[in-house]
């Protein structure tokens, strides 16, 4: 069975055990109406915004679109935590003069904390 993006989108939402309203905050939304709406095929999703789902649900675009028929998992490539989507959402709706200030304040904290972002958390030594 052939699925289409909005149906690709509902499940891997569900296999990733998110909610409608995890989903709605990881992609700026204010509550899960719009989730409920492009699961239904009842609104159509710009392509910036396809590959913002793809990104919350670590995926491709292509795969969301159809063009691929296996599914890309890229969940592995980079933890991804709940702020962490919020804070990309964020940063990508900002106007470019904003989202660059954002950018060069993300990178003094994290020029900063250098070290830390060098440790491997699954390091117990």
């Amino acid at each position: 069975m052939l699925m289409n993006m909005y149906e690709r989108i509902r499940q891997l939402r569900i296999s990733a055990g998110m909610s409608q309203d995890d989903l709605a905050r990881a992609m700026g939304y204010k509550d899960r109406s719009m989730i409920t709406k492009i699961e239904s095929g009842k609104v159509d999703i710009s392509q910036k915004k396809i590959i913002a789902f793809s990104r919350a649900l670590h995926t491709t675009p292509r795969y969301l679109m159809g063009w691929d028929d296996e599914y890309p998992d890229l969940s592995d490539a980079a933890p991804v935590t709940q702020e962490s989507r919020i804070i990309s959402a964020g940063i990508d709706r900002m106007p470019k003069e904003r989202r660059e200030q954002a950018l060069k304040i993300l990178q003094v904290a994290f020029s900063e904390y250098s070290d830390f972002f060098k440790e491997d958390p699954n390091d117990d030594a």
